[in-house]
């Protein structure tokens, strides 16, 4: 499954929970299912339930779901468990989505809601070290939001009641999915914000919900008029993830090679609840890798030469900041001024804008994100002289001399003379 030049679109719909993204997934991939479902299984108890995933409809469409079986879930087909008792007939709820809360071990009365526990069940399961990593990781996103929106500590998050299973389970399928896909770039459509409030045991929350908030930040929503919630943590977990690894980059084009249809358990009105995944083929006929960056901009024209290049060192040495590039320019009034472009890692983007602030006289900027293609390169240093290689589209290889290797020496001459033999060779 690790293929190079794939890509996956996610057109969120209705929505996007765990047990949808899932669904979406394995309805593409069906032959990842025998793998999801022999890893949830060597994860949870047998008294947690049975893994099902099955055909379904909604609004027409037909895609599949995936859920915990428990007795709970018999008696009751379209209910999910979650941390929460919902109120379904309220109009509140549009899928049945799971929320993480934070009591003490004794109020609950036993240990395996603890996040601290969950995360040492997954070390010590039979799962491979990367499928475990990327749960421990979606896990650690959805704690973190949980702990600072309650102002707690990742020791006193718990998964609450049946979901803590429900929850691991969501996340361990999602895991062996991402690990299996990890040679694909992902895209993404906006997300629907919902609205209103929802129903749990704890009161009215309003939606999205403050965890699912605090985990999308900087991620763009939009509001197509339909109230409820709309994405939980996680589902908001696996968004977070795969911005964070730097797998999200803008909807690539080529053949469409398959779709998938996770359902969401609530029939919205005029639309269907669902999540669609889309894979594409790209084609692409270079070892180019893709990625996107943010592109942020700006002019100065009231600092000496001295002040803007300390500034500009100090910002390429900030974090997340890829190059910053300075070209002389003409403003108003036909008045010289520099224009400073600097390029960083979208996740460290807000971080860089404030530094920019602080470090020049800009009073404001512009930024962007932008796609972007770079070949893989390798340094070179047991032959000789430190050197960049790098394979071409055409099956062509090139090498650039490390400029420390060159400072060294006397003359203009001998630089060249250096630099030729290297790259040369």
């Amino acid at each position: 499954m690790k293929t190079k030049n794939a890509h996956i679109h996610l057109d969120i719909v209705g929505g996007i929970a765990g047990d949808m993204f899932i669904s979406a997934m394995l309805d593409m991939f069906d032959d990842l299912i025998p793998q999801v479902l022999t890893s949830v299984a060597a994860v949870l108890p047998d008294e947690a339930g049975e893994v099902e995933l099955f055909d379904g409809i909604n609004s027409g469409i037909s895609g599949k779901r995936f859920r915990l079986k428990t007795e709970q879930a018999s008696a009751s087909s379209d209910a999910k468990e979650h941390a929460h008792s919902h109120d379904h007939d309220a109009g509140h709820h549009h899928h049945s989505h799971e929320h993480h809360h934070l009591e003490s071990d004794a109020s609950h009365g036993h240990k395996h809601t603890t996040y601290i526990y969950l995360c040492e069940l997954l070390r010590n399961s039979a799962l491979s070290k990367d499928v475990i990593q990327a749960a421990i990781d979606l896990l650690t996103i959805i704690a973190k939001a949980e702990a600072k929106i309650h102002a707690k500590s990742l020791d006193e998050v718990h998964f609450h009641e049946l979901a803590d299973w429900d929850s691991l389970m969501d996340v361990v399928a999602s895991a062996v999915i991402l690990d299996a896909l990890a040679g694909y770039s992902w895209s993404m459509s906006k997300l629907p914000l919902g609205g209103g409030l929802v129903n749990t045991q704890h009161g009215l929350i309003p939606v999205p919900a403050p965890a699912t908030a605090e985990i999308l930040i900087d991620f763009e929503f939009f509001d197509d008029g339909i109230q409820g919630e709309r994405i939980t943590p996680t589902g908001a977990a696996i968004l977070r993830y795969l911005a964070n690894k730097q797998l999200v980059t803008t909807k690539q084009q080529g053949n469409l090679q398959a779709t998938g249809y996770g359902l969401g358990t609530k029939v919205f009105p005029g639309m269907p609840n669902i999540l669609r995944s889309m894979s594409f083929n790209c084609h692409s006929k270079t070892n180019s890798e893709q990625d996107t960056l943010v592109l942020i901009e700006f002019d100065i024209d009231d600092m000496t030469g001295e002040e803007l290049a300390l500034s500009i060192d100090l910002l390429r040495q900030n974090q997340g900041v890829i190059d910053v590039v300075v070209y002389s320019v003409r403003g108003k009034k036909n008045r010289a001024m520099e224009s400073v472009r600097v390029m960083a890692h979208c996740e460290y983007y807000q971080d860089v804008i404030d530094y920019c602030f602080i470090q020049t006289t800009t009073i404001g900027l512009r930024y962007r994100f932008e796609a972007r293609a770079l070949l893989k390169r390798e340094l070179v240093t047991e032959t000789g002289p430190a050197y960049k290689q790098v394979s071409r589209p055409n099956q062509t290889d090139t090498k650039k001399i490390e400029h420390d290797e060159l400072v060294s020496l006397a003359s203009l001459h001998q630089r060249r003379m250096r630099k030729y033999k290297t790259e040369l060779s």
